[in-house]
């Protein structure tokens, strides 16, 4: 099987040669970054807000899990601390305790109250200076409740974290949000940049003193597969920058691996596309 594959490569290039050109070296485009994504809560997906090919800035919202419970529980919270019936209620419970510890006082100074009617005024105060305080703690962690439900929510949220476009979307609503079936996972949304694309190649060890980082090299982007017969007729010439120029040489390829950005504001240039890097 191996013989058949390796006999079916060289047949291949022998129909479509790839240039043998010294001055080039061949790599092809990625985006600049790429990111796959996937929610860290267990859910059932509830709403999709993009579309795959749909541009998103960073920070947005591409879906979310259903939030049915949470909500629910966030509303009661929210009821919970804005209610003001608890303190007003306990505040005026105090008022009362207080005006009558205040003229059992009194009458006591005049000797007309016992001691024991002044202790007990005394002990009504503070339960209602107790009650209050309760009623306001109650009312504060309401809204320390409501805080946490609302960041419970947010991790239910994905948003993309760069300005991208998406290209993959891979369930749907209504759908669990954790992959299933066997083979590889697949990523619950892909998120890629390519307003910039970046092109890794293995330059020859023999041209490092060409590189290096900031340097603009010419290149060729072939719009059609490298194997193409008329792969340079729709190919588009552009410039690259070295942005990391490997610091080794790969000692089996006698290579140095270099990266390079291409500018791709119009989306002119195709991700996966092959490149050459014209050296002089």
């Amino acid at each position: 099987m191996k013989r058949l594959i390796s006999t079916f490569v060289v047949a291949t290039f022998l129909m479509f040669p790839v240039k043998a050109d010294p001055g080039t070296v061949l790599g092809y485009l990625e985006p600049y970054r790429s990111i796959d994504m996937d929610v860290a809560e267990v859910g059932v997906i509830g709403e999709i807000f993009v579309e795959e090919g749909e541009l998103v800035d960073e920070g947005e919202a591409l879906l979310s899990l259903n939030n049915s419970v949470l909500e629910a529980q966030l509303e009661i919270a929210r009821i919970q601390s804005e209610s003001v019936a608890a303190v007003t209620v306990a505040q005026a419970d105090l008022e009362v305790a207080d005006d009558r510890y205040s003229k059992l006082s009194k009458l006591r100074s005049s000797g007309t109250a016992h001691s024991s009617e002044v202790a007990r005024a005394l002990a009504e105060k503070k339960k209602a200076e107790g009650q209050l305080s309760i009623a306001n703690e109650e009312k504060k962690i309401a809204g320390f409740r409501v805080e946490e439900i609302e960041a419970q929510i947010e991790k239910r949220f994905l948003r993309s974290p760069i300005r991208g476009i998406v290209l993959e979307i891979n369930r749907d609503v209504a759908e669990t949000a954790a992959a299933s079936g066997g083979g590889p996972a697949k990523p619950l949304v892909r998120v890629a940049r390519i307003d910039r694309l970046k092109l890794v190649v293995h330059v020859p060890a023999s041209r490092a003193g060409q590189l290096q980082k900031g340097k603009v090299m010419p290149v060729r982007v072939l719009q059609q597969s490298s194997l193409t017969l008329d792969r340079e007729n729709s190919a588009i010439d552009t410039t690259g920058m070295i942005e990391f120029v490997s610091p080794e040489i790969n000692p089996s390829s006698e290579t140095i691996r270099t990266r390079l950005v291409l500018e791709n504001a119009d989306a002119a240039l195709l991700s996966g596309s092959h490149a050459l890097v014209l050296f002089e």
